[in-house]
C-alpha cells in the first residue's frame, strides 16, 4: 500500500530534513474500517475532515466515501471506486487495487474511532507546526503593532489548539439492557485472573522473579495455552522489556525448550528498550499498526522504567495510568500487564503512590522465602471477579547449549506447580540441593574443565535481584558444598567434574 502514498507532497513541511507527523497506517486503518462498515462514518467525522488526512490519495478516497454516505448510497470498494473515477480522482487515489487492499487492511471496523483519533492527533500535531511558523512570520512584521501581532499569533495558536478538541473525548451511555449486556459479556485474557480490556499490575521485590512470571503469562497467552490451569485467548502479544531485551531471548529460549516446543511464528513481539510510555506510548502503536499487529496483552517490564514522573504523585501517576489505558487498552480492547516494584518497606503492595491501585483492574503479587527457588503469586485485587487462590512456580534452570567458547549456556523458566504434593515436593528437593537449589543449581552449571571465573559468572546471573556480596558468599558455599561432596575440583583455575561419566 505505501507504493502509492511514496511520492506525496509533505505540507507543513520546516525544510526538508525533517517529515511533518503523520501515520500512513491509521489513516489507512480509518479508511478501511468505513469501507468494511459505512455506519462508523459519524464517530469519525466528528474528528475529521478531508484536511486530516495527509496523503492526497486517503483525501480523495475519504471524500469519495463522504459523498456516498450522505446520499445514503451503498459505501463498498466498488462503489467508492466508481465515485472516484467520476471525479477523474482513480489514478491519484491509486486505483482499484489500492482500494481493496484498504478494505482488507482490518480483520474489523470496532476500532474506526480509536483509528481516527490518531489521524486526528497528526494533523493537529502538523497544525501546530504551521501556526508556529506562521506566527513566527507575523512576528517579524514591523509595521503592525506590537498588540496587533500578539493578537494574530494567539488567534493562530488558539486555532491548531481547538483541532485537538474531542480526540478521545466521547462519553458513552448505556441503557440498562446495554449495562446488562456490558456485565454477562466480561472477557478474559486469561480466565479469572487477568481481565480483556485492562490495566493491571504484577508486583514484587527485586529477586522475586516477577518478570520471569510475567514472561510466562505472556508466552501462555501467545501460543493460546492454559496459564495456572485456566484458559487463554490465544492473541499477539506485545512485550516492552524496557529493562535489557537482549536479556529476554535466552529466557524465551529456555521457556520453549523445556516444554518441547517450537518459538518460529509465535506472535510475541519485543520492544528492546525503555520509552517514556506516558509522552511516546503512540510509537509503540504506530510500530505495531505498521506490522499489522492487534495484540491481546501488552506487557511492560517495568513501569519505572516507562515512567518519566515521580512515582509517590497522585496525579501523575493516575495520568501515565490513564494514557496506557487510552493508548493500548481503548485502541486494542487488550490487557495491559505492568511489571513494578514494591517499596523498600512495605512489600505486600506496589511501590509508590496509592493512586496505583485506585486505577488499575487487577493487581498481582510475587512473594518468595529468598532461601528458595519458588516464587508464590497472590491476587490483592480483581476488579471483575472474585480473588483466585495463591499459585506456587518453581524456577528452574535449562541448559541452552555452548556458546562460541564451548561453555555451558543455561537460564531460568518458570513452572506452575498445579497441586499442593507438587509444591510439597519443590520444597523438599530445595531443602535437599541446599539453601535456594543453588547447590544443584551450581553442578548444572558445571561442565568438565570449565574456567571456575566463567562458572562464578553463570551462577551469579542465577541470583537475580541480589547484590555482589551475596551472590560472592552464594557462590562460595556452593563451591565448597561440592568440592567437599567429592563432585568438583578446582585445578588453576579450571573446574573438573568429578561426576561419574563426567
Amino acid at each position: 500500500m505505501t507504493a502509492v502514498l511514496a511520492a506525496d507532497p509533505h505540507p507543513y513541511a520546516p525544510d526538508e530534513e525533517r517529515r511533518p507527523p503523520a501515520s500512513a497506517e491509521a489513516e489507512q486503518s480509518v479508511l478501511g474500517c468505513l469501507l468494511i462498515d459505512a455506519t462508523r462514518m459519524p464517530l469519525c467525522a466528528e474528528l475529521l475532515d478531508e484536511r486530516s488526512f495527509f496523503y492526497e490519495a486517503h483525501r480523495a478516497i475519504w471524500r469519495a466515501i463522504d459523498t456516498l454516505y450522505r446520499n445514503h448510497a451503498p459505501v463498498d470498494p466498488v462503489t467508492v471506486h466508481a465515485e472516484l473515477a467520476r471525479r477523474d480522482l482513480d489514478e491519484v487515489a491509486g486505483g482499484m487495487a489500492y482500494v481493496q487492499s484498504l478494505a482488507q487492511a482490518v480483520p474489523s471496523a470496532g476500532n474506526a474511532r480509536r483509528y481516527a483519533e490518531i489521524v486526528a492527533q497528526r494533523y493537529a500535531e502538523r497544525a501546530l507546526i504551521a501556526a508556529v511558523d506562521d506566527a513566527r512570520r507575523v512576528s517579524w512584521q514591523g509595521e503592525l503593532p506590537l498588540t496587533d501581532r500578539m493578537e494574530r499569533i494567539t488567534s493562530l495558536l488558539r486555532r491548531a489548539e481547538a483541532l485537538q478538541t474531542g480526540v478521545g473525548a466521547r462519553v458513552p451511555l448505556l441503557g440498562l439492557e446495554q449495562l446488562r449486556a456490558s456485565a454477562a459479556g466480561v472477557r478474559w485474557a486469561v480466565k479469572h485472573v487477568v481481565p480483556a480490556a485492562s490495566v493491571g499490575m504484577m508486583f514484587g521485590g527485586s529477586g522475586t522473579f516477577k518478570s520471569f512470571l510475567a514472561l510466562d503469562c505472556a508466552l501462555h497467552v501467545a501460543h493460546g495455552r492454559p496459564w495456572l490451569g485456566r484458559l487463554t485467548q490465544q492473541a499477539p502479544v506485545i512485550y516492552i522489556a524496557a529493562e535489557g531485551g537482549a536479556g529476554l531471548w535466552p529466557r524465551v529460549h529456555a521457556w520453549h525448550r523445556a516444554r518441547r516446543l517450537g518459538w518460529e511464528g509465535v506472535p510475541l513481539y519485543v520492544l528492546p528498550a525503555a520509552i517514556d510510555l506516558q509522552h511516546d506510548a503512540w510509537r509503540v502503536v504506530d510500530a505495531a499498526l505498521m506490522l499489522g499487529v492487534a495484540p491481546g496483552l501488552v506487557v511492560v517490564d517495568t513501569l519505572s522504567q516507562t515512567y518519566a514522573g515521580e512515582e509517590n504523585s497522585a496525579n501523575e501517576m493516575a495520568a501515565y495510568l490513564r494514557e496506557i489505558g487510552w493508548r493500548f487498552r481503548d485502541l486494542w480492547g487488550c490487557a495491559v500487564m505492568l511489571v513494578h516494584h514494591t517499596g523498600h518497606q512495605a512489600t505486600e503492595r506496589p511501590r509508590g503512590s496509592s493512586a496505583i491501585r485506585a486505577n488499575v483492574d487487577y493487581l498481582l503479587g510475587v512473594f518468595r522465602d529468598e532461601k528458595e527457588m519458588l516464587a508464590t503469586l497472590t491476587c490483592a485485587k480483581q476488579k471483575d471477579g472474585e480473588l483466585f487462590d495463591d499459585a506456587v512456580f518453581a524456577l528452574e534452570v535449562v541448559e541452552l547449549g555452548l556458546d562460541a567458547d564451548g561453555d555451558k549456556l543455561t537460564s531460568l523458566r518458570a513452572l506452575h506447580l498445579s497441586s499442593g504434593d507438587e509444591v510439597q515436593r519443590a520444597r523438599q528437593a530445595e531443602k535437599a540441593a541446599g539453601r535456594g537449589g543453588r547447590n544443584m543449581a551450581l553442578m548444572d552449571l558445571v561442565s568438565n574443565m570449565m574456567r571456575l571465573q566463567d562458572l562464578r559468572k553463570a551462577f551469579y546471573e542465577l541470583l537475580e535481584g541480589a547484590d555482589a556480596e551475596a551472590k560472592k558468599k552464594a557462590f562460595w558455599r556452593a563451591k565448597q558444598w561440592a568440592e567437599d561432596a567429592g563432585l568438583i575440583e578446582i585445578r588453576e583455575g579450571f573446574v573438573a567434574d568429578l561426576r561419574e561419566g563426567a
